[in-house]
């Protein structure tokens, strides 16, 4: 029998089993609740491996058929300003034979220069965009083409019809339609996977250098094709710059004989205006009035009546700044003359507004005789002899330029402070324009460089009251104030119709052309427009 001291034993060994159990129990209970919860975020981030395994076989499919639709249409695009690259002369002269010739070679040529990592597949894109009109008087004054209106259309029309992705598109050049559409054509394919390459052609404007300035180096993506007139600044975009010579011509168009226009048929007024019932069988000349302006004379010098050399397409960029001699060592002694011995100025630039401001505010206002001549012997002048500002001086000189000088284009006077031709881009002579027609035709190419003749101050002084007091047919200015407001009249617009600023903009419509013919002024508008590269 168990004596107490055994039972004792026993009844702990019991407890300590229990205590044992019960902690065993609890152990296993949490052990058992991690690992159910481990289970769960096994199978939580098993899903999501899951998921994110078939988002990723989803994105190589999407990848891969965006990769075939990318290549499965590739294309280069050839985006040419029509304007400044004109077609080889047998091209034009071929006429609609020429235009399919043209899209031949020129389709040649870019598959010859595209990259070798292109599909074989890969299409080319033409677009060409020009002012045909214009295109088709400059090229008519070259005998290429014919006299009538848009007679380089035949060109075109056929240019366009010999590949299915080749067009030549005609432009108003008043709306600058050309260069908005080329930079939006770029802006649309530039960035597109499936346009490959683009061979850019509008190197002769420099306008579209900020364009391309975002693509810098970027030979993979754009080549330029050179212009005859290529602008410098395009050169140090770091792009490869080709040159198509058998397709665009190299130099600007060289001399050609004038097309005549025979006196003893007139010309008819209803062809001009597309209303001409006769067609064929009129027994008038049916060619427009502007050309008919166009070809009996320069734009520049109506006694020229010889073809001008370097003739080039119309640009609207080209102005009096880019064609007019610039100040130089052979202004200060000799003075430059055209082939016909009429004087050229060096080209004084317009002011600024933000100039001709401040000059408003100068009091008082600087001297005329002093500051440009050196002559003024007026021991009550009025007006400054002191400092003047550079920039003032300039605007003194400007507004003298603006004054046609008595003499004409015959002065010699070496320091002549008055204008011998107007320098205002486009204007004819009408409107606020203080000079006349005469003053407004003429070749800005420099011929020669001629003696001057002596003046002395005392005529020169003479020569000075003479014009700015009017006493040669000039407008009468009595003082600076009365200057000064007639200069503001011009560069704010009141003085005629303007068109950013510029103090010399005109409009046909003007009423100083009371009397003319509708049909003339239209016709001389359309010449005005040419602003043709001599």
């Amino acid at each position: 029998m168990l004596n107490d001291l055994d039972l004792e034993k026993l009844n702990n060994d019991l407890s300590a089993i229990t205590q044992t159990t019960k902690t065993y129990q609890n152990n296993l209970q949490i052990v058992l609740e991690r690992f159910q919860d481990l289970l769960e975020r096994y199978n939580s981030l098993k899903s999501d491996y899951e998921e994110e395994k078939a988002g990723r076989e989803r994105y190589k499919r999407q990848v891969k058929a965006r990769s075939l639709i990318q290549d499965r249409n590739p294309f280069v695009l050839v985006l040419i300003d029509g304007d400044g690259y004109i077609f080889e002369y047998d091209l034009i002269k071929a006429g609609a034979e020429g235009g399919v010739r043209a899209a031949q070679i020129l389709r040649d040529l870019i598959r010859a220069e595209l990259p070798p990592d292109l599909p074989d597949n890969c299409r080319i894109m033409v677009r060409i965009y020009a002012d045909v009109f214009s295109l088709s008087a400059i090229l008519a004054r070259a005998n290429l083409v014919g006299k009538e209106a848009r007679s380089f259309s035949k060109f075109t029309s056929s240019f366009t019809h010999a590949q299915d992705l080749f067009d030549f598109v005609d432009v108003d050049a008043k709306m600058e339609g050309a260069k908005s559409k080329i930079k939006e054509m770029f802006r649309l394919f530039v960035d597109n996977h499936q346009c490959k390459h683009i061979f850019f052609g509008g190197c002769h404007d420099g306008d579209y250098v900020s364009m391309l300035a975002p693509y810098r180096d970027e030979t993979n993506r754009i080549t330029l094709i050179k212009a005859a007139n290529t602008n410098s600044e395009y050169e140090g975009l770091g792009l490869s710059l080709k040159e198509l010579p058998s397709v665009f011509m190299s130099t600007s168009i060289e001399d050609r004989p004038l097309p005549s226009i025979g006196p003893e048929k007139p010309v008819c007024t209803h062809f001009f205006k597309g209303t001409c019932r006769f067609g064929a069988s009129c027994t008038k000349s049916h060619v427009s009035e502007a050309f008919k302006i166009i070809f009996s004379e320069t734009p520049f010098n109506s006694r020229n009546k010889s073809p001008s050399k370097n003739l080039s397409i119309p640009s609207r960029k080209q102005s009096y700044a880019k064609l007019l001699p610039k100040a130089s060592e052979n202004t200060t002694s000799r003075i430059p003359v055209d082939k016909d011995g009429g004087r050229i100025d060096t080209y004084t630039p317009p002011p600024s507004d933000e100039s001709f401001q401040r000059y408003k505010d100068i009091s008082p206002r600087p001297c005329n005789k002093y500051h440009l001549l050196d002559c003024c012997n007026d021991t009550n002048c009025s007006f400054a002899h002191g400092h003047v500002e550079p920039e003032f001086l300039d605007i003194m000189r400007y507004q003298a330029k603006r004054r046609q000088c008595h003499q004409g284009r015959d002065c010699r006077v070496l320091k002549c402070i008055y204008g011998h031709h107007c320098q205002i881009d486009g204007c004819t002579g009408r409107g606020s324009c203080k000079m006349s027609r005469a003053f407004h035709n003429f070749d800005p190419r420099v011929a020669r460089w001629v003696e001057p003749d002596d003046l002395t101050k005392d005529a020169e002084e003479e020569r000075f009251e003479a014009m700015w007091n009017g006493t040669n047919g000039g407008n009468q200015i009595d003082t600076k104030d009365k200057e000064i407001e007639e200069f503001e009249a011009m560069w704010s617009g009141t003085g005629g119709q303007t068109d950013n600023h510029d103090p010399h903009s005109i409009s046909v419509a003007d009423t100083a052309n009371e009397g003319t013919s509708p049909d003339l002024l239209a016709a001389e508008e359309t010449a005005s427009n040419f602003s043709i590269e001599w």
